[in-house]
């Protein structure tokens, strides 16, 4: 094995498998505890995230200071490119959430894919020494309660009727991707510019917009594209998949839910402070 499968794939397959003996056999709610598990495990992430987003709106607010204050074309860009000195770093590395995510997902779609070809058998061959096997034979039960099957994809469903379920997985995957990205957005949403005429005037003068400005942007973008892309691509995948994406997803809405009801009753107590 390699490192990657050394470091991801096998201890994700070993998991699945415990929870798997643990939840009575049933697969479809070993891929949810997973799902909650690869989230719960990155929540400190989360909140690095949340609070790089806070400095990416400090980051906003003080290059539209410098604009203001610094009219000399050359001393601005100069003044700008030292913030962007200072801020950038910690804002890429904000990237880290989603890439590891990325390979969680690649890894979970390596097992199931390995369950459907090969069965228990793949499993045998990565359990580790204190994981008991499965006996030579042993089936995987696939059944998500007798309504999906999860190694099934929604394009190898025959029958209307059957594919009904399937569709509505579809859209569940779409629906809880759009709004957590909505979430994710909202962090990075910037207060909104006394100017109205302030893009306009950016696009005529060729200024070029800040760091965390094309963030908005892309992320809006992604807002748009990436729930429909996944909708798209989850026809074609297993729909343990489907359930893993929409497990994440709603985990990631929850969250955010709770830390911005933490944030307004902090916020709260404080105002009261000062009064």
């Amino acid at each position: 094995m390699n490192i990657f499968e050394i470091l991801f794939y096998q201890p994700i397959y070993n998991l699945i498998i415990v929870l798997y003996r643990i939840l009575g056999g049933e697969l479809g709610l070993a891929i949810i505890a997973v799902g909650i598990i690869s989230r719960a495990v990155l929540i400190p992430l989360a909140l690095k995230q949340a609070k790089l987003a806070e400095t990416g709106r400090e980051f906003s607010d003080k290059a539209k200071e410098i604009k203001k204050r610094v009219k000399d074309k050359e001393k601005q860009q100069q003044e700008l490119l030292k913030l962007q000195q200072e801020y950038l770093p910690a804002q890429l590395g904000g990237c880290l959430p989603l890439i590891l995510q990325f390979i969680i997902f690649i890894n979970i779609y390596s097992v199931l894919r390995n369950i459907i070809e090969k069965g228990a058998e793949s499993f045998n061959q990565v359990a580790y020494s204190f994981v008991p096997k499965f006996t030579e034979g042993y089936s995987i039960d696939n059944d998500f309660f007798r309504v999906f099957d999860l190694q099934k994809s929604p394009s190898q469903v025959e029958g209307v009727v059957n594919l009904i379920p399937y569709i509505v997985l579809i859209i569940l995957v779409g629906l809880t991707q759009y709004y957590s990205f909505k979430v994710i957005a909202s962090l990075r949403k910037a207060k909104p510019d006394k100017d109205k005429d302030d893009k306009s005037k950016k696009k005529k003068e060729g200024e070029a917009e800040d760091f965390n400005e094309i963030m908005q942007r892309s992320t809006q973008q992604a807002t748009a594209l990436m729930p429909l892309l996944l909708m798209f691509i989850s026809f074609s995948l297993p729909s343990g998949l489907s359930i893993y994406l929409i497990t994440t997803s709603t985990f990631v809405i929850l969250q955010q839910l709770i830390f911005s009801k933490y944030k307004t009753l902090k916020q709260e107590n404080e105002d009261k402070i000062r009064k």
